[in-house]
């Protein structure tokens, strides 16, 4: 059994994932995992890095799905003594000319990228190593400031707010969008907002349920990628977005903080960073 530093990356066989994978390569002294649902695509991504010198180690994981998870734990359980670093990725992003109704994205969007997200994370937690590092990739999207509906707003925010509480409300949002009312419910048009929200929400709430670990748990705005994701339409390459990830993962100073694509911590329920970063709402 290996007692190396290991770092996972979900959803990494390409984009920002990939890039990550392949900075952590470069600069994480230990073994760091490339998974895919797809293996085939996962096994190539890793013969791509392998190219360049580098040395990931690949699993196929699937975030979303039990059995897939169940075998991933079990492998690392036999094949490590801890986890020390976990960046979640995996995540879907509906554009504008989905073919898919609004439920079905919403459905799948709050189950893809917080739900699941979620049952991974606290699966992998029991063998993470104490002073461990977990990093949810997260968007702007993701800023509180992107739910319309004060009183929502403060819900979430709550101190007093427990993770049941949190997936009541998120199952709440889907109801909404069953009847139609989202938008006059306040939670706004978009299902991808509803959900990185939700992660940001969760990722304070873990990092202070496991201060008692030193584990660490922050999340990154990386900026608006060019990826299959965003189809081409982002405005950041992956290698460049996976820099403040990267140093949030190599070198991580506090938990429970939001970090835009500037590497500046912003205060997730204050003004939208939008307007008084990027300039633009």
């Amino acid at each position: 059994m290996s007692s190396n530093p290991v770092a996972i990356v979900t959803g990494s066989n390409k984009g920002l994932g990939f890039a990550i994978v392949k900075g952590l390569c470069e600069r994480f002294k230990g073994t760091v995992y490339l998974t895919s649902r797809d293996e085939e695509r996962g096994r190539k991504a890793c013969e791509k890095l392998r190219e360049d010198g580098l040395n990931p180690e690949y699993h196929q994981l699937d975030v979303t799905d039990t059995e897939s998870v169940v075998k991933f734990i079990v492998f690392l359980k036999q094949r490590h003594e801890k986890i020390d670093l976990l960046i979640n990725n995996a995540g879907i992003l509906f554009l504008k000319d989905a073919k898919e109704t609004k439920l079905q994205q919403a459905e799948q969007t709050v189950f893809v990228n917080f739900i699941s997200l979620v049952t991974f994370t606290e699966a992998i937690i029991p063998i993470m190593n104490d002073k461990g590092n977990i990093i949810n990739i997260s968007s702007s999207s993701g800023h509180l400031s992107r739910i319309p509906s004060e009183e929502l707003r403060n819900k979430i925010k709550s101190p007093d707010l427990q993770f049941d509480d949190l997936v009541k409300l998120m199952n709440d949002y889907v109801e909404a969008v069953k009847l139609g009312k989202e938008v006059t419910e306040g939670w706004g048009e978009s299902p991808y907002v509803v959900s990185k929200v939700a992660v940001n929400a969760y990722t304070f709430m873990l990092n202070q349920k496991l201060s008692d670990r030193g584990i660490l748990v922050n999340c990154v705005h990386p900026g608006y990628v060019i990826s299959d994701m965003t189809k081409g339409a982002g405005n950041v390459t992956p290698e460049d977005a996976a820099e403040v990830p990267l140093k949030v993962a190599l070198n991580p100073q506090a938990g429970g903080q939001f970090f835009w694509h500037n590497g500046q911590t912003v205060p997730w329920d204050g003004p939208d960073p939008r307007g008084y970063i990027d300039g633009k709402v």
